[in-house]
């Protein structure tokens, strides 16, 4: 049996990856996702890493970089992410004389960890505040698969 170190060690060289659920993908609520809120979902997964979710934000600045060029898209598709439940926002933003502070998002999905000196507004959990059958809202997703309509996904 690997010993811990190696076990360790062994996932220190394993690049990042985002993991992508089909169940949700061929949800009806994913599908309903406008273009740009899928856009956004996809870039906020890729700044997961296992141990900061509640710590992945979704700037102006980044937004330009992923092909949204306007502010407004970008806080409807934040705001269509929230409201399907996709995304929980841990940190409000700020901007003042003082200085500026991003809003922060956390994957829903997924348990909320701690991120010291964040200052997020909710606190870490053991469990995830959603799961996945409810933001698949199962029902579409299953009665294809049992009624056989659904496409088989080849690997």
């Amino acid at each position: 049996m690997a010993s811990p170190q190696t076990i360790r060690s062994k996932k220190a060289k394993t690049p990042p990856f985002a993991m992508v659920f089909l169940a949700m993908w061929q949800s009806a609520n994913f599908r309903a996702l406008g273009p740009w809120s899928r856009c956004v979902l996809l870039e906020l997964m890729m700044q997961y890493r296992g141990k900061n979710n509640g710590n992945l934000s979704a700037t102006r600045t980044m937004a330009k970089e992923w092909g949204i060029a306007s502010d407004n898209t970008l806080r409807k598709a934040l705001t269509e992410l929230e409201a399907g439940g996709w995304i929980i926002q841990t940190r409000s933003s700020v901007f003042s004389r003082h200085g500026a502070r991003c809003a922060l998002y956390a994957l829903s999905w997924f348990a909320l960890d701690e991120c010291p000196g964040k200052n997020l507004e909710i606190g870490p959990t053991r469990t995830p505040p959603r799961t996945i059958r409810s933001l698949t809202n199962s029902t579409s997703f299953d009665a294809e698969n049992a009624h056989g309509t659904a496409q088989k996904v080849r690997t």
